[in-house]
């Protein structure tokens, strides 16, 4: 028996991506879910100020790493693909979002809760740096090695106890 890998959207690709690195609570399932979204050579921009990818990762780290759980909440989303035969393939994605974060950090018995509200523009290829994996016998099909090239996002966080 064989299975092919169905690719999701643009759109919900992105989408998934991002919460996984928002909901992220061990070391390990953030730096897979960052490798698994922005590609190592993406071109980052944050409130109109170019950021190195380490520095990307360090202040997604900071704004909600250390947390107990969180609620992202997708407000709008559009996608352009690049290739209308193949509209899932690469593409450009823009995303509103919120997310509500509650860290492990308590102050006069309360958790440190953060709300994040954000705007992110993504442009999304096909990275041609990424080795596929061996696929195990029997299963055939697409090898997903979509990455952010390009992040443009407007972020604000308010944090409060």
């Amino acid at each position: 028996m064989t299975a092919n890998i169905v690719l999701p959207p643009l759109k919900t690709w992105a989408e998934q991506h991002l919460s996984s690195i928002i909901k992220a609570t061990t070391q390990t399932a953030f730096d897979a879910a960052f490798d698994a979204f922005l590609s190592k050579h993406a071109t980052v921009t944050v409130n109109g100020k170019h950021l190195s990818r380490d520095a990307y990762k360090k202040q997604l780290q900071g704004e909600g790493f250390d947390e107990a759980g969180a609620i992202v909440t997708f407000s709008g989303a559009v996608e352009v693909p690049t290739d209308q035969k193949n509209p899932i393939q690469a593409g450009v994605v823009g995303l509103f979002y919120t997310a509500d974060i509650s860290e492990n950090i308590v102050i006069h018995d309360a958790s440190v809760q953060s709300h994040i509200t954000s705007s992110l523009n993504l442009v999304i290829e096909e990275d041609k740096s990424l080795t596929p994996p061996h696929l195990p016998s029997g299963v055939r099909g697409f090898f997903d090695g979509r990455r952010v090239t390009v992040l443009n996002q407007i972020i604000i966080d308010s944090r409060s106890n």
